[in-house]
C-alpha cells in the first residue's frame, strides 16, 4: 500500500483520525485497534492476576475463607495472557531466534531466508487456529473442577490470541520486499506441488520418514534460518502430527495449553513486572548505594560493591536480563568516572550477573521446578551457598586484580555515611524480606509471594519514593506481559517438542550414546555442563533447559545424581552460557550498555570466566554445598 503524505494536518481521503493522532486509512486504523485492543487486554489480564492472587492471600488468612477455584482462574489468566502478550511479541519482534548464521549470507539471500520463515510461521500459526477452532467445541459445556467456568476458554485464548499473532505476521510479511516474497511463493508452491505428487505416484512415503529425524532436523535447520525459536519447535511438531500419524492433531493446542497451564508459571510474570517496578522505583540504586557503603572502601571498591550489589538486587528481581541492564547502567559509568577501564568495567558487570542467577528468586529455578517435579523452595534454598561460592570466588580475584592493577580507592564510609545508606536501603530490603519470608515460613506459595513482591514494589515506587508515575504502571504491564508471554510461548511450544521426543524414546537413546562413551558420574556431569552452557549461549536460558531438561533429567537419575543437585549445576551453566563470548545475550547487553565491542572485552572478560568456571566444577563435584540448606532448614533426607 502506498503511503499517503499529508500536509498542514490535512487528512487523505477516506482516512479517519484517531482522537489526538494522526489521519490513519482504514487499513491502518484496524491495525491501531488491534493493537490498542491487545495491549489493553493484557493490561487487563495483568491486573485481574496480582488482584486474584492477593485477594486469594487476605482471603485465606484474614476472613479466614479460602476462595474456591481461584487457582484455576489464575491459570487460566495466565493462558490467556500467554497467547495475547504473544500476538504483541510478534509485533515487537521480540520472540528469540538465532541469526547467528543468518548474518553471514548475502544481502539478497538473506531477503529470501526471512521471506521463507515468515511463510512457515504463518503456516504454524494457521494450523494452530484450526486445531484450536477444533478444539472449543469438544470442551464446551464442560465445567472447570473447582470454579465452574467452561473449559471452552483455554482453546478459546489460543482462537483468539494466535489469530492475533497470525494478523501481526501477515502484515510483517506483506511489509517486505516484493522481488523475494514472490520468488519463495513461486518456489514454495512448486515444492508443495512436487511432493505431493511424489506421494501420489508412491515415489515418497511419509510413514517411513524417521519421526525423530523429521523432529530434530527440522528444529536444526529452522534454527539456523533464523525463524522464531517458538516456531523452530513447533513446526516440526506440527508436521509429525499431520504427516507421520499416529497422535490426533489436536494434540498440538492440547500440549500448547498444557504448557502454559501451571500455577507455579504463574510466578515468571509477577517477578518480571516486580523488577521493571525495582528499576522505575529507585530501589535497585538504593541497594547500590549500600553495598559501596558496605565494601566501597577496599581496593578496587567499586568492583567489589558490583558483586555485593548483584547478590542483593539479584534476590530480588529474579530475571538475568533485568540485573545486567539495572547494575550496568549504574555501575559501569560509576566505574569508568572512578578510573577502571571501561573493558574491565562490562566484564565485572557481567561475571557479577552470570553468578547472580543462582541468588533466588530465580525464574529459570521456577522452570526446572515444574520441569524435575521439586518444591521451588527447596530449589530457591538450594541456590544460596552455591552464589557464595561464586560470589566468593569473583570477589577474591577483584581483590587480586586490583592489587596487581593498583585500582582506585575510595573513601571509607563514616558510621554516619553508613547509617545513612542502611536506612535508605532498609524499605528496600523489606522486599525479599517479604519473599523469602512467606515462602520459606511456609505462608504464600512462591506465586503468592511474587504477587506480594508486586504489590509491595508497587507502593514503595508509585507512593512512597513517588519516582515511578502513575501514567508509567500502563507501559510496565504491557512490557512485563509481553515479556511474560515470551517464556511462556518457549514453555508451552518445547512442551508439544519434547513430549514428541519422549514418545520416540529420543531420551533413552541420548543415554546409551553418552553411556557408551563413559559410564562414569564425573564424565556425565562434565558432558551435562558443556551442553547445558553451549546450548544456553546459543537459545538463551528458558529454551535451553526446557529442551535439554526432559532428556538429561532421567539420565541424571540413572546415574545416581540428585535432581535437586542437578538443577543447581544447569542454573549456574546457563547463568555462564549467557555471557559466554562471542555469542552470550547478556554479554551483549552489557557491551551495549558501556558503547564498546566484544572483542575488546575478551580479554578482560576471560579471567572472570575462567573464575566463574572453576566455582562451578567446586559446585558440581561437591553436591553437599546445594543440599546442605534444604537439609537442615526443611527437613529433607
Amino acid at each position: 500500500m502506498a503511503e499517503v503524505k499529508l500536509e498542514h494536518g490535512t487528512a487523505a481521503p477516506g482516512a479517519t483520525t484517531l482522537a489526538g493522532g494522526p489521519a490513519l486509512a482504514p487499513p491502518r486504523l484496524v491495525a491501531a485497534l488491534l493493537l490498542h485492543g491487545l495491549e489493553a487486554a493484557t493490561i487487563l489480564v495483568m491486573v485481574a492476576e496480582v488482584a486474584i492472587i492477593t485477594t486469594a492471600i487476605v482471603f485465606r488468612y484474614v476472613v479466614n475463607r479460602p476462595i474456591g477455584g481461584s487457582d484455576e482462574i489464575a491459570t487460566l489468566l495466565l493462558v490467556w495472557l500467554t497467547f495475547l502478550g504473544g500476538a504483541l511479541a510478534t509485533r515487537r519482534r521480540l520472540h528469540p531466534s538465532v541469526s547467528l548464521f543468518v548474518e553471514r549470507l548475502p544481502a539478497a539471500a538473506r531477503a529470501h531466508v526471512e521471506v521463507l520463515t515468515r511463510l512457515v510461521e504463518l503456516a504454524f500459526l494457521a494450523c494452530v487456529v484450526w486445531q484450536s477452532l477444533r478444539m472449543v467445541p469438544l470442551r464446551y459445556g464442560e465445567p472447570s473442577a473447582g470454579a465452574g467456568f467452561d473449559m471452552s476458554l483455554f482453546p478459546l485464548a489460543l482462537v483468539l490470541g494466535v489469530s492475533a499473532t497470525l494478523l501481526v505476521a501477515l502484515a510483517q510479511l506483506a511489509a517486505l520486499p516484493k522481488r523475494p516474497l514472490l520468488v519463495v511463493l513461486a518456489a514454495a508452491a512448486a515444492a508443495c506441488a512436487a511432493i505431493y505428487l511424489a506421494i501420489q505416484l508412491g515415489a515418497l512415503r511419509p510413514g517411513g520418514i524417521n519421526p525423530t529425524l523429521l523432529m530434530i532436523g527440522g528444529f536444526a535447520l529452522l534454527l539456523a534460518l533464523n525463524a522464531p525459536l517458538l516456531v523452530a519447535l513447533g513446526f516440526p511438531s506440527l508436521l509429525y502430527l499431520l504427516i507421520l500419524g499416529g497422535p490426533n492433531p489436536l494434540v498440538l493446542p492440547q500440549r500448547l495449553i498444557a504448557g502454559a497451564d501451571n500455577f507455579v508459571l504463574l510466578a515468571i510474570p509477577l517477578f518480571i513486572l516486580t523488577g521493571l517496578l525495582m528499576e522505575t522505583g529507585g530501589i535497585s540504586r538504593r541497594l547500590v548505594g549500600l553495598a559501596i557503603a558496605l565494601v566501597g572502601h577496599l581496593r578496587g571498591g567499586l568492583a567489589q560493591v558490583t558483586v555485593v550489589g548483584e547478590v542483593l538486587f539479584s534476590g530480588i528481581s529474579g530475571s538475568t536480563t533485568a540485573d545486567v541492564a539495572a547494575m550496568g547502567s549504574l555501575l559501569i559509568p560509576s566505574m569508568e568516572q572512578a578510573g577502571y577501564q571501561k573493558e574491565e568495567a562490562v566484564s565485572i558487570v557481567s561475571a557479577a550477573s552470570a553468578m547472580g542467577i543462582l541468588v533466588p528468586p530465580c525464574l529459570l529455578m521456577v522452570i526446572l521446578a515444574v520441569i524435575a517435579d521439586i518444591s521451588v523452595t527447596t530449589l530457591f534454598l538450594a541456590g544460596f551457598l552455591p552464589a557464595a561460592v561464586l560470589a566468593a570466588a569473583l570477589m577474591l580475584l577483584i581483590y587480586v586484580r586490583a592489587r596487581a592493577e593498583n585500582w582506585p580507592v575510595a573513601a571509607r564510609a563514616s558510621w554516619r555515611g553508613l547509617a545513612d545508606a542502611s536506612r535508605q536501603a532498609l524499605i528496600p530490603l523489606i522486599l525479599p524480606l517479604i519473599i523469602f519470608g512467606s515462602i520459606f515460613s511456609g505462608a504464600a506459595t512462591v506465586t503468592e509471594s511474587a504477587a506480594l513482591a508486586v504489590l509491595y514494589a508497587l507502593l514503595v515506587g508509585v507512593f512512597l519514593y513517588r519516582e515511578t508515575p502513575l501514567r508509567d504502571l500502563p507501559r510496565l504491564l504491557v512490557d512485563s506481559a509481553v515479556v511474560s508471554a515470551v517464556s511462556m510461548w518457549l514453555v508451552a511450544s518445547a512442551t508439544v517438542f519434547t513430549w514428541l521426543l519422549a514418545r520416540n524414546q529420543v531420551p533413552q537413546l541420548i543415554s546409551g550414546a553418552i553411556l557408551s562413551v563413559s559410564g562414569t558420574t564425573w564424565f556425565f556431569i562434565l558432558a551435562s555442563m558443556l551442553i547445558f552452557i553451549a546450548f544456553a549461549a546459543l537459545l538463551e536460558g528458558f529454551p535451553a533447559v526446557i529442551i535439554l531438561g526432559p532428556i538429561f533429567y532421567p539420565i541424571a537419575s540413572q546415574m545416581g545424581i540428585g535432581a535437586l543437585h542437578y538443577s543447581i549445576i544447569i542454573v549456574a551453566c546457563v547463568g555462564i552460557g549467557l555471557f559466554l563470548p562471542p555469542i552470550g545475550i547478556g554479554l551483549f547487553v552489557a557491551c551495549s550498555i558501556a558503547r564498546t565491542d566484544m572483542t575488546r572485552v575478551l580479554r578482560y572478560f576471560l579471567p572472570y570466566l575462567a573464575v566463574l568456571l572453576v566455582g562451578l566444577l567446586i559446585v558440581a563435584f561437591v553436591p553437599v554445598i546445594t543440599t546442605i540448606l534444604p537439609d537442615l532448614l526443611l527437613g529433607r533426607k
